[in-house]
This record gives structure tokens, C-alpha cells and sequence, in this order.
């Protein structure tokens, strides 16, 4: 069976594109669930993709550049905790403000340590699992991959772990629905946020030097490219659950995939209309075992995106769309989902909403 562009090779590589953007939304679903909106997670994830590279090529160690792009995405996250959960200023105002901070220092920063000059470090190279490498299809996926897959894979039960198995985790999610209660309890409130929103840079820290001196060797200027907003968008496509994060992120990690392989081919495969159409078709279907009703607009659009996706796969067509639609694949897909999910989703009622314990005692 011809699989055409969904190879293992395609798979490697919507894997590596999803690990940063896991990362990222790893932190950001704990604290949007203790009630901190991180707008600023791009801007955390630049920082750490910057500060690793620095470190990395000071100090010689690929390890501690690692551990000072965490510290960087840490740092500007206190800075969004002290204004925001301490000040109780307005967290999206924040974020896009320290997104903007982030970009300007990055960038004035790199031309002054390098003045200008592309340098390249070596990568963090695969580990292997004897035995386990040689499987068909995983093996290489799976088995033959960064160190920074492994942890971004061990990540995900930690923080189930962390969120639904453990006191912290009552507290995280308990100060994102009724801050109240967690204060009546005897719990610091702005303790657990500023805990929640250090772990968010911590990790869009780590997903930044994944990108600079984990799979590039190189940092540019604003080379995160808008995953920390991916990261966004994916913990609200994922409901604010867990597992819906994670399939988020494989999502748009294979969409990136999906764009540069497109953006090498001279026309669409018909495996690609073939896939749209599959993905249509199981997006209605979920829908409807879940009880949901679609509307008649609904139903004709999915309809229709099915009937052409099925009847461009038959014919064929040599179509050469530019590479600049193909750039914008992953953000349009973001768009597409967060606006057939988010009106249904159930976000934390205390989210965004600053919290003091003066709040509490006002009748």
C-alpha cells in the first residue's frame, strides 16, 4: 500500500516538531488550570531558546546551556508572576508585553555577543534503545530519538501524576475554579500561582533550547515562530485536559511536518485530500457520538469538504500551491480548531481573574 508522503521519515519528524510545542503546553496547562493565563509563553520559549545557545557556546556544555534556558524561561516568568498574580495586573496585557520584551532583548543580545555572525554548535545527539530501535515504523520514531522526546514522553504521566494524584494537584486546580476555597483552606493562593506559572516558564524554557541546541545548532531571531501561541491554542483545543493537550500538540506538530514535506513536493499527493477528507470525516463523527447536534451550516461545510477533498483525490490535479499557504498550514488549522472547540469547552472559572485574599473576607 502506497502511503505516498506519510512515510516513517514523516512521522520522525511531526514527532520532533511536536516535542517544543509539547513542552510548552505541558507548562501552560498547569497554569492556566491554578488560573494564570500565560500569554507570554512565546516570549519564555525565546528566552530559553536564546540563553541555551548562549550558554551552551560559553560554557562549552550542551547540559548547562539546557539548564540556563530553563533558568531564562523561569526569570521571565517570575517577572509575569510578580505583575500579574502579586500585582493582579492584567495577565494578557502582561504576556503580550513580555512577548514583546523578549523578542527585542533576544535580538539585541545575539548581535552583540555575536555581532551578526551565524554560529553553529553541535546538537544534543539520538540515543538509541538496543533491540527497541530496530522495529518497524516505531523503532525509529520512538526508539532512535533526541533525549528531549524521551523527557517530553516521561513528562506526560509526571503531570498527570503531578495534576490528578496528588495534594499539589488539588491545590493547582482547586486555585484555577474557587481560589476561596483553597484560601479558606489554609492553602497560600498566590504561593500555588506563582509556583504554577514558574513551572509554565520552566517548560517554555526547555521546549526553547529543544529548538536553539537540541535539533537546529543555531538561534535566529525570533526562531520560535509562534509555537508558544500553538502551545495556547492547544491547551484550549485540549479542553484543559490532559490528554486533549497532548493530542493538540501531536496535531500541530504534524501539521509543520505535513507543510515542509509539501513545501519540497510540485504538486498536492492525493494522500493529502485523502487524509483531509478522513480527518473531516472523523471530526463529524466524534461529534455525533458524543450527542452533538450539527447544525445545517455545519453539516453542508463538512459535507462539501469531504465531497471536494475525495473528488481532487480521484482526479488528481496538478495543483502547485504557493509555499507560503503551506507556511501558514499549522496556524490555520489552530484557527479551524479552536473555533469548531472552544465555544464548547469548559475553561477554569477563576482563569485570568486575579486573586487577593481581601477578595475572600468583602461581604
Amino acid at each position: 500500500m502506497n502511503l505516498g508522503i506519510f512515510d516513517t521519515a514523516l512521522l520522525t519528524a511531526a514527532i520532533v516538531a511536536a516535542v517544543p510545542i509539547l513542552f510548552a503546553g505541558l507548562g501552560e496547562l498547569v497554569s492556566e488550570r491554578a488560573g494564570v493565563l500565560n500569554v507570554g509563553l512565546e516570549g519564555m520559549m525565546l528566552f530559553g531558546a536564546f540563553f541555551a545557545f548562549l550558554g551552551a557556546d560559553m560554557t562549552g556544555s550542551l547540559v548547562l546551556g539546557v539548564l540556563i534556558g530553563v533558568a531564562a524561561g523561569v526569570a521571565l516568568a517570575a517577572l509575569m508572576a510578580l505583575l500579574s498574580v502579586e500585582a493582579g495586573a492584567d495577565q494578557i496585557v502582561v504576556g503580550i508585553g513580555l512577548n514583546v520584551l523578549a523578542a527585542g532583548v533576544t535580538g539585541y543580545l545575539y548581535e552583540t555577543a555575536f555581532g551578526g555572525d551565524q554560529v553553529i554548535l553541535s546538537t544534543i545527539g539520538n540515543w538509541s534503545v538496543p533491540g527497541f530501535d530496530r522495529l518497524p515504523v516505531v523503532g525509529e520514531t520512538f526508539f532512535d530519538a533526541s533525549p528531549f522526546t524521551y523527557l517530553a514522553i516521561l513528562l506526560v504521566p509526571t503531570v498527570w501524576f503531578l495534576l490528578y494524584r496528588s495534594n499539589w494537584g488539588l491545590a493547582i486546580r482547586a486555585a484555577g475554579e474557587m481560589p476561596e476555597a483553597v484560601d479558606a483552606a489554609g492553602i497560600n493562593v498566590r504561593g500555588v500561582r506563582w509556583a504554577a506559572t514558574l513551572w509554565a516558564g520552566a517548560l517554555a524554557g526547555l521546549g526553547g533550547a529543544t529548538l536553539s541546541i537540541g535539533q537546529t545548532g543555531v538561534f535566529t531571531e525570533g526562531m520560535t515562530a509562534g509555537r508558544g501561541f500553538l502551545a495556547l491554542a492547544a491547551v484550549i483545543f485540549g479542553k484543559w485536559r490532559l490528554g486533549g493537550v497532548v493530542l493538540a500538540c501531536s496535531l500541530f506538530g504534524s501539521a509543520d511536518a505535513v507543510q515542509l514535506r509539501l513545501q519540497a513536493t510540485s504538486s498536492v499527493p492525493s494522500q493529502v485530500w485523502v487524509a483531509i477528507a478522513l480527518a473531516a470525516g472523523v471530526a463529524v463523527g466524534y461529534a455525533l457520538l458524543r450527542g452533538r447536534r450539527l447544525g445545517v451550516g455545519a453539516s453542508l461545510a463538512a459535507a462539501a469538504v469531504i465531497g471536494v477533498a475525495l473528488a481532487l483525490a480521484i482526479a488528481q490535479p496538478e495543483l502547485n500551491l504557493p509555499s507560503q499557504l503551506w507556511l501558514a498550514f499549522p496556524y490555520i488549522l489552530t484557527l479551524l480548531a479552536l473555533a469548531g472547540f472552544v465555544g464548547r469547552a469548559r475553561l477554569p472559572k477563576a482563569l485570568a481573574l486575579p486573586y487577593h485574599r481581601a477578595d475572600a473576607d468583602a461581604p
